[in-house]
């Protein structure tokens, strides 16, 4: 098949591509069958001190026993202090965040904090746990931050680690410091710092290099002459000859009828021009796929394809741009830069498919190759001239094929 020839994974038979993967689901597989069905049984401290005091007070006042009477203050002193440790402990405590400048679906985002406790606080915060109140998109808590001690006048820094499963803008609400140290009898909490964004970026996946190369200068596009100087092949113009040029760069003609050598200037090689265009005209309960559920799951697919596109494009040196036909969103064209594609990606994060979708396409006066995607089938756009068409239903097919090892 076509298609499959285009695409390729880095995946083996180890471990294969999955849509729908789970790392802890595979972690557990990789654990002994006995380890999964080993339990350690807990008990709660409350429930622990208050079985201790119903065993030692009773016999302390009956009997008057000087050894039960000090046990029964040890245990009510005890939980005294477990009361009043765990509030002691967070006073004077405060926070920064270090955030990502933005997350990618399916990979580790990692969030850090950087804790900081007062000089005139003499109790240290011990066992200190952070997580986050978060909205938007799901996230999967990979590693959780947790701080051991915390000194007076010092200032200690706690990793939290967060696997984004979608797309989108995640809100961080505040951080939540708890900490119930030392018997675990009354937990303290303590929300600081304020509400802050973070992009989630689309997935992206291996593309081959042959999707592009059918739609760039090789292909629909053609070859493009440079505007600036530089050492490609084309003619730029004239200059005096230095010590240094070659042969071949000497305009002997130009240099006969002078009284000295003139060389010839080229022009720097230009990339390959790419737009990616995402249809995205029609809604969802329009495509041609009758479950509403598959067919969301389809856009968001051509979603993942239109910025692996972008990916691939930049990776390879490309000048990459995108247009969101449907979406009141703006077109980027063509350039080249780590910032550019962060734009890119940027835009399809926060694309909004529950929007209202317009019918026509808009027009771009950029001359590029053209790779249109689209989420069920192929449906030709008009005023686009020769392009190329990329089904996210026939990519999804071709890399599920691709993850079981069938044939290409």
């Amino acid at each position: 098949m076509r298609m499959q020839s285009l695409l390729t994974s880095q995946t083996t038979a180890q471990t294969p591509l999955r849509w729908a993967e789970n790392p802890t689901d595979q972690a557990r597989a990789s654990y002994p069958r006995y380890m999964l069905a080993q339990r350690v049984p807990t008990v709660r401290p409350v429930l622990a001190f208050l079985l201790a005091l119903v065993l030692v007070a009773p016999p302390a006042v009956l009997r008057g026993n000087n050894l039960l009477i000090l046990l029964m203050v040890l245990v009510v002193a005890a939980a005294i202090v477990g009361l009043i440790m765990p509030r002691l402990a967070l006073r004077g405590v405060s926070v920064r965040r270090l955030l990502p400048s933005n997350g990618r679906v399916g990979e580790s985002m990692r969030i850090r904090y950087s804790v900081g406790r007062t000089q005139r606080h003499w109790i240290p915060a011990l066992s200190v746990g952070i997580d986050e109140q978060l909205e938007g998109p799901a996230v999967e808590v990979e590693q959780a931050a947790w701080i051991l001690h915390v000194a007076p006048g010092d200032t200690v820094h706690g990793d939290l680690h967060l696997r984004p499963l979608q797309r989108g803008r995640l809100v961080l609400a505040g951080a939540r410091l708890g900490t119930s140290f030392p018997f675990g009898l009354h937990r303290s909490q303590n929300v600081v710092g304020g509400r802050r964004e973070i992009v989630v970026h689309p997935r992206t996946r291996p593309i081959s290099a042959t999707i592009l190369r059918a739609a760039n200068g090789a292909g629909l596009d053609g070859p493009r002459s440079g505007r600036y100087r530089g050492q490609g092949e084309e003619w730029f113009g004239t200059r005096p000859a230095r010590p240094g040029d070659r042969l071949r760069d000497i305009a002997w003609r130009i240099s006969a009828h002078q009284d000295t050598l003139v060389a010839l200037e080229r022009t720097r090689p230009q990339p390959p021009r790419i737009q990616v265009v995402l249809d995205l005209r029609l809604p969802t309960e329009d495509l041609d796929e009758p479950n509403v559920n598959t067919a969301r799951e389809l856009e968001e697919t051509a979603i993942e394809l239109a910025a692996s596109l972008v990916q691939a494009g930049h990776d390879a040196g490309d000048e990459i741009g995108l247009r969101v036909l449907g979406m009141s969103v703006g077109d980027h064209h063509p350039r080249r830069g780590s910032l550019h594609l962060d734009r890119i990606l940027t835009t399809l994060a926060l694309i909004d498919l529950d929007g209202v979708r317009s019918a026509g396409p808009r027009r771009s006066g950029v001359r590029s190759g053209v790779v249109v995607v689209q989420p069920d089938r192929i449906r030709l756009v008009e005023g686009l001239g020769e392009v190329l068409h990329v089904s996210a239903r026939t990519w999804r097919a071709a890399s599920q094929s691709q993850s079981r090892g069938g044939s290409t």
